[in-house]
Order: structure tokens, then sequence, then C-alpha cells
């Protein structure tokens, strides 16, 4: 059985929930700022400006997600990069899922899963965008792929000793309607995307 990935994020808790297991990693808040694993670098421009610079002082988190929990075992990973406010609020999860160990490199084309349209789950590799707002625990807007555009993830390299990942994306992403917050533009354009990071391996409860 194959098990789906998708990510919450609530009251300083990131979760990963899948049809077989929970796996999860408790950030530590006993600091200003966020204890999420971070390795590395994800860039890209949205709309013409750095993405990572959208709030002043902020800040980013990027690593890799894998779950052995998943049936077959080790056939996807996904890649998230947040957002955050100087605060240490969360404001923008960028997420990629579905993307394959097999093949190694390679284009993938990338879709969007918008529960809100119905439609149904697949091991196409898809990405989204969702924001937060107020202290981080208030879902804002939600942004998915525009099916007519060019919308991809390219893996330049993967070594499977250190878990490091490297490559390109581009992404036109829309706005669920109706709007949340209206904070973001309606459609967001990233170009230029890179990124280099590392994939993180979370424990199941017990082990």
């Amino acid at each position: 059985m194959k098990c789906s990935l998708t990510i919450y994020i609530a009251l300083g808790i990131i979760t990963l929930f899948t049809s077989c297991k929970i796996i999860d990693a408790v950030i530590d808040s006993a600091g200003p700022l966020p204890r999420l694993p971070n390795w590395g670098y994800l860039t890209a421009d949205m709309n013409g400006a750095e993405w990572s610079k959208t709030y002043k002082n902020a800040y980013q988190v990027t690593h890799g997600i894998v779950s052995y929990a998943d049936e077959p075992q080790g056939v996807f990973y996904a890649l998230i990069s947040i957002l955050h406010t100087p605060e240490g609020y969360d404001r923008q999860h960028l997420l990629f899922q579905n993307i394959p160990f097999s093949p190694q490199t390679g284009r993938h084309k990338l879709v969007s899963c918008n529960p809100y349209e119905g439609c149904e789950s697949s091991d196409k590799p898809k990405v989204a965008l969702f924001e937060l707002l107020s202290d981080g625990d208030v879902a804002g807007d939600s942004y998915y792929t525009v099916d007519s555009e060019d919308n991809y993830i390219q893996i330049d390299s993967y070594n499977a000793k250190t878990q490091e990942i490297k490559g390109s994306f581009q992404l036109t992403l829309v706005a669920r309607k109706p709007r949340s917050s209206r904070v973001l533009p309606d459609t967001l354009r990233f170009r230029n995307g890179r990124f280099h990071t590392r994939i993180i391996r979370y424990k199941g409860r017990g082990e």
C-alpha cells in the first residue's frame, strides 16, 4: 500500500501524516526562532523579486523530508521551504511532494491536488504554496499550479550517501478562490528557482 504524505503546521509541531503511521518532529520552543531542521538553500525570483526577501528581515528554513514508513519504502521524498517573520512566525510554506527516488535525476512535471476542487490524490509529483497569518497558526491563501504553464522540478544530482539533492524549478501558481487574505498577488510566478539541500529522515514515535 502506498501512503499519501500531507504536512500540517500547528502549535509548534510539524507532523507528517501518512495512511500508515504518524511521523513527527517537534520544534524546540526555548528560543525565539523555530527549530525545524535547516540545511542548504532554496532561492527563486517571485514576480520579479527575491522570494526569500518577501518579508523584511525574514529568514528561511529548507530541507527534504522522507518517511520509510511508506509502503513500498523509499519511493518518494518531499521538499519544503518555509519563510518566517523576524519574530519566528510562519508566513509561507512552499511544498513539493512525490519526488521519485528513481530515476535519481531528471525533470518532473508538477501538478497540484486542490482538495477544494474534489481532486484525487495520486503519485504524480506535485507542488503547492500555503500562506499563514497572525502567529503562524491561521490559514491564509492556498496556491496551486496553473496547468497550462510549464511547472517543473529538475533534480540535477542526488547523493544517496549524504542524502543531498540539487536542482532547479519553475512555477506559476494561482490562489484558490475565494481569497482569504489578499496579502499576496493572485498569481505567483517563480523563476530561476535553485536549491541544494538534504533529505531529513524523521523517526516514528517510539523509535
